[in-house]
């Protein structure tokens, strides 16, 4: 038998994460299928991501992950128990695959497509600097998606308080995916988390529009960014338009591309807030 002390049984392994497995498991008490994430060794960013979980799970949205319970337990395995407890989160279980396998196994979605899963990740991060969290790793990896293919937020261990008032005070915890990480975070300086989780989100709009990535750091080393710290736009495309295809970067609306340099901006300053975002007139009405 496998299980998770004495309310889950393990259905099966869904995925092997860095610090954690997923698993599926069903409630011995009221028979429901949950996903149980369980860290491989005790961690900090459990009981951090067991505080911010449940205070978004308050919300009840249908794009952010809900947690349903949480402890520390033995594991057991075909019967034979793990040396230490471990430490897990139940969570409400999201049968499709993540935003990343999604883009990687359809053709390329066209804007309006882009603009509805856009919107609604857009949303839900917002709900989330509301509460006074930002995520800190958000990424397509990190964006499942729902019985009706609508984005649904998850990992929330690297998530962080927005401190002072509309996060004014910086941060100095870093943290992150290196290919979807600001400037500022790669440069090891004190940043803004709700700034950082724009940056991110500028990135994750290039890969749902162009099924691929704008750059492979943002650093002044790295080529295609250079050319964004310099405001090079035209260049930017020329270049990018070499590697991914020409067509593929005619067909995407000015509008779009001009919103994709605003969030990935070198300068935090320059980068709009989610609200402005979503009152751009691209983004209205979605």
């Amino acid at each position: 038998m496998k299980s998770i002390g004495n309310d889950y049984i393990i259905l099966k392994r869904i995925n092997n994460g860095f610090t954690s497995t997923i698993f599926l498991v069903k409630s011995i008490k009221n028979d429901k299928i949950y996903a149980a994430k369980v860290y491989d060794q005790p961690s900090k960013y459990f009981i951090n991501e067991v505080k911010n979980l449940k205070k978004l799970s308050s919300l009840k949205s249908n794009n952010i992950i809900h947690i349903i319970d949480y402890g520390e337990e033995q594991i057991l395995i075909d019967g034979i128990p793990e040396n230490e407890k471990k430490q897990y989160i139940i969570m409400n279980y999201i049968p499709n695959k993540n935003l990343l396998h999604y883009i990687t196994h359809t053709t390329s979605m066209d804007e309006k497509k882009v603009k509805y899963i856009f919107s609604k990740i857009l949303k839900a991060v917002e709900q989330c600097h509301n509460q006074g969290i930002c995520h800190r790793d958000l990424k397509l990896e990190n964006i499942l998606l729902n019985e009706n293919n609508d984005p649904v937020l998850s990992d929330f261990g690297y998530s962080g308080s927005i401190e002072g008032e509309n996060g004014s005070r910086k941060l100095t915890e870093f943290l992150g995916t290196k290919i979807y990480a600001a400037p500022e975070l790669l440069k090891q300086i004190p940043y803004y988390g709700i700034k950082c989780d724009i940056f991110c989100l500028g990135v994750i709009l290039f890969a749902l529009l162009f099924g691929n990535f704008g750059f492979e750091e943002a650093t002044q080393f790295n080529n295609l960014y250079k050319l964004i710290i310099k405001k090079k736009y035209q260049q930017y495309w020329e270049d990018i338009g070499k590697r991914i295809g020409n067509k593929k970067i005619n067909k995407i609306s000015p509008e779009f591309k001009k919103l994709y340099f605003k969030m990935v901006a070198y300068n935090p300053n320059e980068r709009p807030s989610i609200k402005d975002i979503l009152n751009d007139e691209l983004m209205k009405n979605m």
